[in-house]
């Protein structure tokens, strides 16, 4: 399963089917192949207990991708165990998350005195250090009574 490029604070989740094509009932567990990747990957399937499917019954399992912070390109497996057999690769997952990182290259500005009446300008840099195209806009009703910014 594929989750694609998803942003981040963006949420997903996928269903998908799950059968049994067996004429007896089958007794199984769902379980992250890397707990730990799981966690930091902010990647849930559900359900994850000990799960009896009857002959031709289905089960919808439901992956959900919820990213907090930007995440490179990943590969995470949900393994099905059969008692008392190996644990067995159901399906793999892949996604990356991408998010936006703007930045001001100086935390301060610093005009120093300033005459009343006068005008003082100065230079400052915003960088976008983030994966994708961010738009942004100042809020001038902070600041607009002693300053002007632009591009606002």
């Amino acid at each position: 399963m594929d989750f694609g490029i998803v942003t981040v604070g963006g949420d997903i989740t996928k269903t998908v089917p799950i059968v049994n094509k067996s004429k007896k009932p089958v007794t199984f567990k769902l379980t992250p192949s890397d707990k730990a990747k799981f966690d930091k990957c902010n990647v849930a399937f559900a359900p994850d207990g000990e799960i009896t499917l009857k002959p031709r019954e289905v089960l919808p399992l439901e992956v959900r991708f919820n990213p907090k912070s930007r995440l490179p390109n990943f590969n995470l497996d949900i393994m099905m165990v059969v008692e008392p057999n190996e644990p067995r690769k159901l399906m793999s997952l892949h996604g990356v998350s991408h998010g936006i990182e703007l930045k001001l290259m100086d935390e301060v500005v610093a005009f120093g005195s300033v005459v009343k009446g006068s005008r003082l300008t100065k230079m400052l840099q915003l960088s976008n250090f983030g994966d994708v195209k961010a738009h942004f806009k100042w809020d001038s009703k902070i600041y607009n009574k002693n300053f002007t910014i632009t591009p606002e």
